[in-house]
């Protein structure tokens, strides 16, 4: 899934790498108000305030691994507004597609569950079930940008990816279309919530619909929208606050949000979702 202008994210991979890392430690209970959650693997981390080189993974062995991870694979597909340089994407038959393939099945049966149960609870009905969903690495996958800027964001080129809105460029996180169509047909509403500012709302709502998600427009909710209910901590909200406060505004417009999907525990944490998924990214880490 973005946070400060999605990534107001000091990456240097070596930051980026280690930071995920540490993120990969949280357990259960650091998530615990957000109910059950998918939790990864935890990878130990380096010590916070390292005393040798030997305590930290070299940069290119963390570089050399996400592209095996990943699958890389390089395509025909010019890059935006650079078209001397081609694409890198992940292949549908590496690690990371059958990873969140898996996730994906898990959560799509889930959400069945929770359907056919509500069905059969009279108190469940008085809400309308919703999924939220993150968008960059959650929804769309944005390893082709990675792979392209070096692991290093730069605010103008990332624009040129997202505004190309097509899923040539970002495409589906493996699975997640069908999850997204399987929730619809058991009546969940479902919400975006990115940190992308508005000014890539037109290219978002392309490329979503480009890569095969279903829901009819809207629903959808930017960062830098000025909204009365982050009036508590705007125009300086965390990525916590500003992820929370805006589910719990989803739940007070009669919505019980019975899934979260995001790529960063930032995602995630804050409450005010019954049940939260994990979406594996280890390109980069947002608090």
């Amino acid at each position: 899934m973005f946070t400060l202008p999605r990534r107001a994210r000091t990456v240097s991979i070596v930051a980026a790498s280690v930071a995920a890392t540490v993120s990969l430690t949280l357990t259960g209970s650091a998530l615990a108000s957000t109910g059950h959650t998918h939790q990864p693997h935890a990878v130990p981390a380096p010590p916070a305030q390292p005393t040798s080189a030997d305590q930290i993974q070299n940069v290119d062995q963390v570089k050399t691994a996400i592209k095996a991870y990943y699958g890389d694979t390089k395509t025909t597909t010019p890059a935006p507004g650079d078209p001397g340089v081609t694409l890198h994407q992940f292949s549908p038959d590496g690690a990371y597609a059958a990873e969140t393939s898996q996730i994906a099945d898990r959560a799509r049966a889930y959400l069945r569950k929770e359907a056919h149960l509500a069905a059969k609870q009279p108190q469940r009905q008085s809400t309308k079930p919703a999924i939220l969903f993150d968008v960059d690495d959650t929804t769309l996958n944005t390893y082709s940008y990675e792979i392209y800027s070096n692991f290093v964001y730069n605010p103008a080129t990332n624009a040129s990816f997202v505004n190309a809105g097509s899923a040539t460029v970002f495409p589906a996180v493996p699975g997640m279309p069908q999850l997204e169509a399987a929730a619809v047909k058991h009546g969940y509403t479902v919400f975006f919530l990115t940190g992308r500012p508005a000014s890539q709302l037109d290219g978002t709502e392309a490329n979503l619909t480009d890569a095969g998600y279903t829901w009819d427009g809207g629903n959808i909710y930017l960062k830098d929208q000025t909204k009365p209910w982050l009036s508590s901590c705007a125009p300086t909200c965390t990525t916590i606050q500003y992820k929370s406060l805006t589910r719990k505004y989803i739940e007070s417009q009669g919505y019980d949000i019975v899934a979260n999907f995001g790529d960063q525990f930032s995602d995630l944490k804050g409450g005010y979702a019954d049940k939260t998924f994990k979406i594996p990214n280890p390109m980069y880490y947002l608090p």
